[in-house]
């Protein structure tokens, strides 16, 4: 399944306001709150994003089957976030799995005019999965993309180069949950 999924934008900047608490040794310490997860109850799942995220949707079409891809973007001033879903009309089975995950890695690279510079197969949520990172003109996306029955979900981070800090992905990642 030739997967065609392309962040809006690339690399996009954004200001976010951080604040810095200071005080003196005896001032009590407020503990940090954990960040609320963002809950798509349409696309089945639950994540901490860096802000609230965009959500956006497109028609699609692969392998002659119109299907609706659902994205969630949210951008720090220095990272791009995102997940992708997608409900299939059923869920893929065998080889059609490891299939369907390469594929999903090459539309990718494709669709940023990008060139895969690593892949590998894990597993995520107790099903396979493939990670890959991805260098594009002025970006690199990091990706996993893994199938939950028959909805397949890819989880992105865009930073501007290969040595970038990606914090905000690796939380997104750490706190995503199917729902």
């Amino acid at each position: 399944m030739g997967l065609s999924i392309r962040l809006t934008g690339g690399v996009v900047a954004a200001a976010i306001g951080l604040s810095a608490c200071g005080g003196s040794s005896n001032a009590a310490t407020t503990p940090t709150p954990e960040p609320t997860p963002f809950v798509a109850t349409d696309s089945s799942f639950s994540a901490v994003f860096p802000a609230t995220p965009a959500r956006s949707t497109q028609a699609i079409n692969q392998a002659g089957v119109n299907a609706s891809l659902t994205l969630y973007q949210a951008t720090t001033n220095a990272e791009q976030v995102a997940v992708a879903f997608e409900q299939l009309p059923v869920a893929p089975q065998g080889n059609a799995i490891q299939a369907s995950l390469d594929g999903g890695v090459a539309g990718s690279a494709t669709n940023v005019s990008g060139t895969v510079v690593s892949k590998s197969n894990t597993q995520f949520l107790g099903q396979p999965a493939e990670d890959a990172v991805i260098q594009a003109q002025g970006s690199v996306v990091r990706e996993r993309i893994f199938f939950m029955g028959s909805k397949l979900y890819v989880l992105e981070g865009i930073t501007s180069s290969m040595d970038a800090m990606h914090p905000a992905y690796d939380k997104m990642f750490a706190t995503f949950k199917t729902i």
